[in-house]
Formats: C-alpha cells, structure tokens, sequence
C-alpha cells in the first residue's frame, strides 16, 4: 500500500527545454483539435502509471504546432513522476509559450483509479462563448 502521507514532498519531473516545430498559420480562421488516447505519466509516490485521453484545443494566431512535434512531446511524459493534476497545466504553460495562441484548452480524462475518474484541465487566454 502506498504512503501518501508524503504527498506534500513528493519530488516531481518536468520535460524541460523542449522545442515545438511549427508551421505558418497562413491567416486561417480555425480551431485546432487534437485528441491523444494513450497519455501516460507516473504517480510521484507509487510510480504506477496514470493512463488517459488528452484532448488539445486551440484557436492559432500566426503559428500552428506540427502534430508529431507534440506526439512527441506527450511520448516524453510516460516515465515522468508528476501529479495529474500538475502535468496538465505544465502542458498548457510549454504549448501556449511556444506558439502564442488566441486561446488554448488542455483536457486528460484519466482512467479510474481506486474507483475514482479524474477529469483535469487547464486554459490559457480568453476562449470567445458561443450560443
């Protein structure tokens, strides 16, 4: 049984210094969504892996993000000791600082643990409302 009395000190990882490709997005008008069912990082105390569908919403201003850059980038996550809740906001933070865009939604709906699903998300800039 896991000791989760040490939560609070738990050391946590982080993918550092990752560069993004990206192409020209040409003045387009779009929303860009992608959806990633095999996410995975570990939990910091148990070291099991956290499993779940990912879902990356943005609205492109000059830049768009080449989608295998970012496979690639979430690949690196796998073997990451970082909370759920942690790792989809540091996804948010390194895909909005790279391209700048209008708006940028982060979504994991994590697969049960312990009987529980957990849903985190995280958003960047001012997502217009729509009737």
């Amino acid at each position: 049984m896991t000791d989760y009395s040490r939560a609070s000190t738990a050391a946590i990882d982080k993918v550092e210094n990752y560069s993004f490709d990206t192409i020209p997005a040409r003045g387009a008008n779009i929303v860009v969504t992608w959806v990633y069912p095999e996410f995975q990082s570990l939990c910091p105390l148990s070291e099991r892996h956290d499993q779940g569908t990912l879902t990356i919403s943005y609205a492109p201003k000059e830049t768009l993000l080449e989608s295998k850059s970012v496979r690639e980038y979430l690949r690196l996550w796998r073997n990451m000791k970082i909370w759920q809740e942690y790792v989809t906001d540091e996804i948010a933070n390194a895909l909005f600082s790279s391209i700048e865009p209008a708006w940028l939604d982060v979504e994991i709906k994590w697969t049960s643990r312990g009987g529980i699903y957990a849903v985190t998300s995280a958003k960047r800039g001012n997502r217009p409302i729509h009737d």
